[in-house]
């Protein structure tokens, strides 16, 4: 069941991102182009997509807070830390520096793979081997930090 759950709900988030248009990195490059408000050229139809998105999700992550396990079986494992680090500000940085580069994040861009485009492929290799390095060289950090104690 929770198997199923999992592919509806990836179906349905898929179908979002292809019909708000943001698996088209040029709609997401033209919402982030601010300077482009002066032309009358800025696309502001993200804005929405991501109100929307908040209207839809708010809902749930309360229902989620108030339970124990999931509707489908599971521990629930919501966020529970509030500071700001430098681990966050530079994730941050980095994901909004790509995004503003190409025009994909990583849903959409998963999303976008079905089209079978040159720079998506690229762009989610680039990706997944960032995270293979960030993980590599975590465990390295670990590793390193639990032999000097």
């Amino acid at each position: 069941m929770r198997i199923l759950a999992s592919v509806l709900c990836g179906a349905l988030f898929g179908a979002g991102l292809l019909i708000s248009g943001m698996t088209d990195p040029q709609k997401v490059l033209g919402f982030l182009d601010i300077a482009a408000i002066q032309t009358d050229h800025w696309d502001p139809s993200l804005a929405f997509v991501m109100a929307g998105g908040l209207v839809v999700a708010f809902p749930f992550f309360r229902f989620a807070q108030s339970r124990k396990s999931a509707v489908c079986g599971g521990k629930i494992e919501l966020p529970t830390r509030r500071n700001i680090d430098h681990n966050l500000v530079i994730g941050g940085l980095l994901f909004g520096i790509g995004w503003g580069m190409v025009g994909y994040c990583p849903g959409p861009a998963i999303s976008a793979l079905a089209f079978g485009h040159t720079e998506t492929i690229v762009f989610v290799i680039a990706m997944i081997t960032g995270m293979v390095v960030h993980k590599l060289m975590m465990t390295t950090l670990d590793k390193t930090a639990f032999t000097r104690k």
